[in-house]
């Protein structure tokens, strides 16, 4: 059955080394531009890091603008030993990738049959969208490795009744797979109560340990730093109780899953697959047998329900999910498609053959509609973000900015940088988490005073940002100098940005700087006029 792991190799590399071509043929610079700002979040604070010891995008403060522990040591560590190099991303998501392939070959070699394998084949990629998080540059192809390991070993654990070195092995993986992205503490949860339930105390108290250990010690380093338990981006992005428990957890649950259209599309027909799965266990073998049978089933979609609560569920958050359902769907996919043949007439196996080709529908869909996205994000990052950086670079190096998207502007720009949505910047997370429960027009205003306090009192000098994602309106006292807008954007937040100052003898020198920089030819630049 090896040929199918040089099928999986080679599909994987022609499909990945394709956009990594197609984009990079259509960048103005010579070097690839990923397709997504916030790989250079990652960038600028592990160069920060691993120069002077900052976990920030800043020079000489403690902003918890990253979501994973993992992988911004890794970048730094990187970055300490050879020097900043633009492209350690990529060589990591590569080898992640490549692994990751790998493991989801062994996964079906070592524990099923070459069905299983063929079908892997057609179903993991267009699911999954691996290829697409290698070119990101982000985290979140260790962590679908991670992911894809800790089924594995849970699957040989199992069969193994959790020997020794087998449980080892489990343990190194969840330590990992923590350090990644906060979500996976959903997976180690779930994990941790299937064998609680399942009377293996000892391994369930390990599972726990092991897998919040690492939270937990960079949660008291970054409280002990003056920021959140948690990084910024989990608080201002994340849903979580408060106030009015109740209350609270039926908002939660409306926003997660019942009025979330990514939730039914990506979930939906798994979902019924597994209840196809327990009510035909549940009615042959009783629900102890359902249990010992089906744990890999609970612990994934436990932490697809928690992961869909808490956390995010697009753009890319899910994918890691998208992969274990392909591991733990296939298997149970070639079963039913036996049954099938022999009972045409099975409602239930309709049901979940019906379904899970739904599901598989459903990735083809999804790389369909990425593939216009993946031609031009580069481009489009490119023509934006990685301008704006270097025009900060150029004119304003080691001076105060404000911004309200930060990668490429952090990393290229250095500069000081307040980032008014909070991810960057811990004193205006703070303010957000303060001020949440206030209404619309009470915290616009609020705001307003806040922001333009802190940057009169710190001296800023320039801001560039999306106008709208400013709350309510950009305030009349900001001097509006220029407009950058490119044209046919996917991968950026809005197409255009404006260029604004705080004085009128600030706006005159942002003025003439803008007149010298040599901006690239796609972007349209236009002026204000201000008295």
């Amino acid at each position: 059955m090896q040929k199918y792991l040089f099928y999986y190799i080679g599909l994987f590399t022609i499909i990945t080394g394709f956009y990594f071509l197609y984009s990079y043929s259509q960048l103005f610079g010579n070097q690839f531009i990923y397709p997504i700002d916030d790989a250079y979040i990652h960038l600028a604070i592990a160069r920060k890091f691993g120069e002077s010891g900052f976990w920030s995008i800043n020079f000489n403060s403690f902003d918890s603008g990253s979501s994973s522990i993992l992988y911004t040591l890794i970048l730094s560590s990187l970055i300490k030993i050879f020097g900043d190099n633009v492209y350690y991303p990529m060589i990591i998501n590569v080898a992640a990738g490549y692994f990751t392939v790998y493991w989801i070959y062994k996964f079906f070699k070592d524990f099923y049959s070459e069905k299983e394998l063929r079908l892997g084949l057609l179903v993991f990629l267009p699911v999954s969208l691996l290829y697409i998080m290698v070119l990101l540059g982000m985290e979140q192809t260790i962590h679908m490795l991670l992911s894809v390991l800790a089924i594995y070993f849970i699957k040989k654990n199992i069969e193994s009744s959790f020997k020794r070195l087998d449980f080892i092995k489990l343990l190194i993986v969840i330590f990992f797979l923590s350090m990644i992205r906060f979500e996976s503490m959903f997976f180690v949860f779930c994990l941790g109560l299937i064998l609680l339930i399942d009377r293996k105390f000892k391994e369930g108290f390990l599972i726990f340990v092991v897998g919040f250990l690492p939270i937990v010690i960079f949660g008291l380093i970054s409280i002990h730093e003056g920021g959140f338990f948690f990084p910024n981006s989990v608080i201002i992005k994340g849903s979580y109780p408060e106030g009015n428990m109740l209350m609270s957890i039926w908002a939660i649950f409306k926003k997660g899953i019942l009025l979330n259209i990514s939730f039914y599309k990506l979930f939906l027909f798994p979902i019924i697959c597994a209840l196809v799965i327990l009510f035909d266990s549940y009615k042959k073998q009783g629900f102890q047998t359902l249990f010992r049978n089906n744990k890999i089933l609970f612990i994934v979609f436990g932490t697809v329900i928690l992961q869909s609560l808490f956390a995010m569920i697009k753009y890319r958050y899910e994918n890691y999910l998208m992969i274990m359902l392909v591991m733990i769907l296939i298997p149970l996919a070639i079963e039913y498609f036996k049954q099938l043949k022999i009972n045409k007439r099975n409602l239930n196996n309709l049901i979940f053959v019906g379904s899970f080709v739904a599901f598989c529908l459903v990735g083809i869909y999804r790389l369909v509609y990425s593939h216009p996205v993946l031609k031009v994000s580069s481009k489009n990052v490119e023509e934006q973000q990685v301008e704006m950086g270097k025009f900060l670079n150029q004119f304003y190096k080691g001076q105060k900015a404000v911004a309200n998207d930060i990668g490429a502007i952090a990393y290229f720009g250095n500069v000081q940088l307040l980032d008014i949505v909070g991810l960057g910047s811990t004193d205006v997370a703070k303010f957000y988490v303060e001020n949440k429960k206030l209404n619309e027009i009470d915290f616009n205003e609020k705001y307003d005073r806040f922001l333009s306090n802190y940057i009169s009192k710190n001296h800023y000098k320039v801001a560039v940002i999306y106008p709208n994602w400013y709350p309510d309106k950009v305030p009349e006292s900001w001097i509006p100098v220029a407009s950058w807008k490119i044209e046919n954007n996917r991968g950026t937040a809005q197409n255009r940005v404006v260029w604004y100052s705080f004085n009128k003898n600030d706006a005159n020198i942002l003025r003439k700087n803008l007149q010298k920089f040599n901006l690239n030819k796609n972007v349209t630049q236009y002026y204000y006029i201000y008295k």
